[in-house]
């Protein structure tokens, strides 16, 4: 009895790895079709761009000449054709929506845009006619109004960016704000508020930080998707008719379907399931992944600014930089949320995110294990924008692969 069950159990685990190979086969299959309509569709699409005169298009133009215009460099081509291609065919917003405490001037200019596209049937990629589909959608996204802190002491305003360190700066805000929350009012939950209660001066100044895009990308899908727990809890690994189905999905002849990613052995196989994630995100943008560009209005707004920071190697001393700028109680509370002050000190230009965080970056470490060519490819086609409209630069370890 014994020495037959030997054989019948290692037969049951080799069946089961051949089912989990099985699943994750279907998996790639399904996600490399989708890329190759994808693909397709870009090949046939028009290069011609709106012409506008527009303040708006000059500065569009004024960003792209940012670029090198070196042919040999791949990333930036591959970031000039794809912003030609999608972000130029935003159209100029009548109204400004600098410093609007709304955000109705923007939806509604970027409704706009939408309806120009639909109206005089521009051909777009389809992963943009996504983005605009649900940015629009409502709902919590890019235009909710939790991207808008702003303080009395000292005054300044802030736009804050999912997955740019939005926890943190949460506490930040909270602490700034803190004589603010003396009652139960529903604006001081959790004794907490991000939004004074005083009166803002009109002048007040207004910051950002910014943060590479692929490396942001990398860190929502560490964040949102690659941690099984945050995965089914937070439901941001969007679309989540794929990657976790809060109902059985059932076959044409109403059998159902089992989660894909269930019991599927994923060990080693790091860079094919992140460019699979990356293949399929346009199917439903999640705010975690949107390009930087889009919150706040930045791609219209962003040299406005009076501090634009980095969450890069120089992260810390950017910090230093803002609270010497802003001043009064700036310093110590932000000394206090993210030890930066040691970090000048000692003269140290190295970033390695949050100590005990799972989706921390740590480059080109990190990088290597998860990003292909293709996969940095397809990202810089998505994030064109936060390149082009915001300034930032491709990191080397994407310009080599």
């Amino acid at each position: 009895m014994t020495m037959s069950s030997a054989p019948a159990k290692a037969q049951s685990e080799t069946q089961r790895g051949r089912l989990n190979k099985c699943l994750l086969s279907f998996l790639l299959l399904i996600l490399l079709l989708l890329t190759s309509l994808s693909l397709h569709q870009q090949t046939v699409m028009t290069r011609s761009l709106l012409p506008t005169t527009s303040s708006d298009s000059v500065q569009q133009k004024k960003s792209l000449s940012r670029l090198p215009s070196n042919s040999s460099d791949v990333a930036d081509l591959i970031i000039r054709r794809s912003f030609e291609q999608s972000y130029a065919h935003i159209l100029p917003c009548k109204k400004s929506s600098w410093k609007a405490m709304d955000s109705r001037i923007a939806i509604d200019c970027m409704k706009q845009t939408r309806d120009h596209i639909m109206s005089q049937n521009i051909e777009v990629p389809w992963w943009f006619q996504t983005l605009l589909r649900d940015i629009l959608a409502g709902g919590g996204g890019v235009y909710a109004p939790w991207h808008h802190f702003y303080t009395s002491k000292p005054p300044f305003h802030f736009c804050t960016i999912g997955k740019v360190a939005t926890t943190e700066w949460r506490r930040v805000f909270c602490k700034l704000n803190a004589q603010d929350c003396v009652d139960d009012s529903a604006s001081c939950r959790r004794n907490c508020t991000w939004k004074t209660t005083q009166q803002m001066p009109t002048n007040a100044p207004w910051a950002v930080f910014l943060r590479d895009p692929l490396e942001r990308l990398l860190s929502g899908y560490l964040d949102k998707c690659y941690n099984r727990r945050a995965r089914k809890n937070q439901q941001h690994c969007e679309p989540n008719v794929i990657f976790n189905p809060k109902e059985q999905l059932m076959d044409a002849k109403n059998r159902t379907y089992a989660n894909l990613l269930d019991n599927l052995d994923i060990e080693g196989q790091e860079k094919a399931m992140f460019g699979a994630y990356v293949d399929v995100l346009p199917l439903k943008w999640n705010v975690h992944f949107v390009p930087q560009a889009m919150f706040c209005d930045l791609h219209r707004n962003i040299d406005k600014y009076d501090f634009v920071g980095n969450m890069g190697r120089d992260f810390h001393f950017d910090l230093d930089r803002m609270a010497n700028q802003f001043g009064g109680q700036l310093p110590e509370i932000l000394n206090s949320s993210f030890g930066y002050k040691d970090h000048v000190l000692r003269g140290n230009h190295e970033n390695t995110g949050k100590k005990g965080s799972e989706h921390a970056m740590h480059t080109p470490t990190k990088v290597a294990r998860f990003y292909t060519a293709r996969t940095v490819r397809r990202a810089l086609e998505y994030l064109s924008i936060d390149y082009v409209m915001l300034g930032l630069q491709v990191p080397e370890w994407a310009k080599q692969m």
